[in-house]
């Protein structure tokens, strides 16, 4: 062998050292990891198992979460005007109706809080806020054309469930799982007892984390604590225009709301009203903004499915749910997102 041909050798040798090989297990940052499969008909990359694991996470790790002991409370004086705001809707409305605030921290003082009140739309099940610029303090009943203020950060929500019970439905999932923070449900509201249930939670990673509410909130009820007149103006709870479907054969009952009687002297009597836990079971994106713009796609009409079937459907997880309250909540959530959308397409507004 000549000395040129060990020296082109050599030249080969290296080339192919300086070539990257492309490596059979692909590790990605945020989606597994993944191999190069050759398969009989062609070669694609598919998830597989990482020869470097070193730890399994299973549903238990998922769950845990260890709240910092060291964080600042809402102060009870904010939370006790919320909580009025709430219960003067429980006598003014009809008891499926919520409402729902926005909650901020300032940047250099995290002890100081905001509640803003953005403009709503209350009707049923559901809260509709088409942005946060036209909001109002619940406090000073100072009007916000900028969300959010300048020095303050958002940080979580609260919305009320009127009387309905203090939990999680599937409809906030949809809207809060995506706006990390503290959220808050204030539920079972009762005028005569003056008591209410607080479900608490903080929210990331797109997953909920179910605290003690005494964690996050002062709830020691000051009854000097008043929300300003000027909020009121900002919650729409006029009823909608209604247009009845009124089928052939069966004759359509208007619902009667019950009003319950209103003690506003419960307030001057700190030991009437009590407060419990009840947890059950991108923009500055908030759980109750609605898209009234949403795309909307259009499909046949035919006999492959018959409204009949769709309400039998309906009855059946009623049925098979009768004893669980959380689940027939959540399913008239759910239900009612479902009209609010049909709204949208008829341009009116649909009620049985």
């Amino acid at each position: 062998m000549s000395v040129q041909e060990v020296e082109t050798i050599q030249e080969v040798e290296a080339v192919q050292d300086a070539t990257p090989v492309a490596p059979n297990i692909l590790r990605t940052r945020r989606d597994g990891v993944w191999e190069v499969y050759d398969g009989v008909w062609g070669s694609y990359i598919r998830p597989t198992d990482d020869p470097d694991a070193n730890v399994v996470i299973d549903e238990d790790n998922l769950n845990q979460f260890e709240l910092k002991e060291d964080i600042y409370r809402i102060p009870a004086d904010l939370w006790s005007k919320w909580v009025k705001l709430c219960f003067h809707f429980v006598d003014k409305v009809s008891s499926s109706v919520e409402v729902s605030i926005r909650i901020l921290r300032n940047q250099d003082d995290p002890s100081q809080y905001r509640f803003l009140v953005p403009m709503q739309k209350v009707s049923g099940a559901s809260v509709r806020v088409e942005n946060f610029d036209t909001a109002v303090d619940i406090a000073t009943g100072e009007e916000i054309t900028q969300y959010p203020p300048d020095g303050w950060i958002p940080v979580g929500s609260s919305h009320s469930h009127n009387t309905m019970q203090a939990f999680f439905s599937g409809v906030d999932d949809k809207y809060e799982l995506d706006d990390p923070g503290i959220h808050l449900v204030i539920g079972s509201i009762d005028t005569k007892t003056m008591k209410y249930a607080i479900a608490a939670s903080v929210v990331g990673s797109h997953r909920r984390f179910i605290v003690e509410y005494d964690k996050l909130v002062d709830a020691t009820p000051i009854n000097s604590a008043e929300f300003h007149e000027k909020v009121l103006d900002y919650v729409d709870t006029s009823p909608p225009k209604v247009k009845l479907f009124t089928p052939a054969t069966s004759t359509v009952v208007p619902t009667k709301w019950t009003k319950k009687v209103s003690k506003d002297e419960a307030w001057d009597n700190p030991n009437t009203w009590g407060y419990g836990w009840d947890c059950g079971t991108n923009d500055y994106n908030d759980p109750f903004y609605w898209h009234g713009d949403s795309n909307s796609s259009t499909s046949s009409t035919g006999d492959t499915l018959k409204l009949w079937s769709v309400i039998d459907i309906a009855n059946d997880y009623v049925k098979q749910n009768a004893n669980d309250p959380n689940r027939l909540h959540n399913l008239r959530e759910e239900l009612m997102d479902f009209i609010f959308d049909l709204d949208a397409v008829l341009g009116t507004s649909v009620c049985s």
